[in-house]
């Protein structure tokens, strides 16, 4: 996976630990991503005991509750392959991250692990592709963060195996919080690139995204969203919303075409018939003196293109004219060798 290169906007359906420890629900809401037409789906991998106090016994066990086991992800992975889905994780310890090695090509660092730099050193240490979440950094952070994996992989940027992940650490975030202009702001400041991991309800933000620049969307999933007590599933995207966000994100890497000025075909097609050509504004006689007073601009474009108008004042009529004749560089005396010298 080369971030820097990526030929359309990857889109990737963040179960994360919306399965609440079914591997049956797992497993389908693998299958709706690849259906819904997403490129990778995401999941969390851990030890609850490897990243929450001992002291949050109902937390604790919450997480529990919504655990797999290696195998299960093996298994989860294996499937995610043969539909044609990158699956990757984000490991919530060092074990949890060695644990996963054999069957996950990327990694990602979570918003709240983002200072754990011991974390970020043992990852960029496996030399994959590596994800920083950006959630609740200030630029200080998030430069220390990437200052550890340029230590130790410095060809990470050059292969293009970093990126960074613009994300407000909010569940569900309000939509005056996305502040997506962050997206050009780390690109700017990191000469990186940026994804975007949404937290807002719906899917438009993660449109607006693409066309703020990100080259990732990273959109919570879930099989259902309403009647569910964990917080995930209100700001995930059930499949049918995930399909048209893939849809709409298509439509707009169309409309978004190419930073280079070109004559679009469509554009060519018209485009005589849309300009002007200088024109006799009233009659002109053979040897009268082109003015200010006497020409002017209509369209179509067939004659003279009004581009030369100033080339074209001074010079002498070589023949009658009518009003609103369209001139053309025969119409004008001397013309040829006025404009070759």
């Amino acid at each position: 996976m080369n971030f820097s290169s990526l030929k359309q906007t990857w889109v990737v359906a963040e179960i994360g630990v919306n399965h609440e420890g079914s591997i049956s629900l797992a497993e389908r809401m693998i299958e709706q991503a690849a259906w819904a037409g997403a490129d990778a789906v995401k999941f969390q991998t851990y030890s609850a005991e490897r990243y929450i106090s001992s002291l949050q016994k109902e937390r604790l066990a919450a997480a529990k509750s919504r655990s797999l086991t290696i195998e299960q992800f093996q298994h989860l992975a294996g499937l995610a392959s043969r539909l044609g889905l990158v699956f990757f994780t984000t490991p919530l310890s060092p074990i949890d991250a060695d644990l996963c090695d054999s069957f996950t090509p990327i990694y990602k660092v979570a918003s709240g692990e983002l200072t754990w730099l011991p974390l970020i050193r043992h990852l960029a240490s496996k030399k994959k592709p590596l994800i920083l979440s950006t959630g609740g950094a200030s630029l200080a952070e998030i430069a220390a963060a990437v200052e550890v994996v340029d230590q130790v992989w410095p060809q990470a940027r050059q292969l293009g195996q970093l990126m960074l992940m613009h994300c407000v650490m909010a569940y569900p975030a309000p939509l005056e919080s996305a502040n997506l202009r962050n997206i050009a702001t780390l690109e700017h400041h990191f000469n990186l690139p940026v994804g975007y991991s949404d937290h807002t309800v719906g899917i438009d933000v993660s449109q607006s995204a693409v066309a703020a620049g990100a080259v990732a969307i990273e959109k919570h999933f879930t099989y259902q969203k309403h009647d569910q007590q964990f917080r995930d599933h209100e700001l995930s995207a059930e499949p049918h919303e995930l399909q048209m966000l893939v849809k709409k994100i298509r439509q707009i890497e169309q409309a978004l075409g190419s930073s280079k000025r070109t004559l679009q075909d469509e554009e060519a097609k018209i485009l005589d018939s849309m300009r002007r050509s200088i024109t006799a504004q009233v009659a002109i006689r053979k040897g009268e003196q082109f003015t200010d007073k006497n020409l002017t601009a209509l369209r179509p474009a067939w004659g003279l293109p009004i581009s030369k108008y100033y080339e074209v004042l001074g010079k002498s009529s070589a023949r009658d004219l009518a009003e609103g004749e369209i001139l053309s560089e025969e119409d004008i005396e001397t013309y040829e060798k006025q404009s070759s010298k």
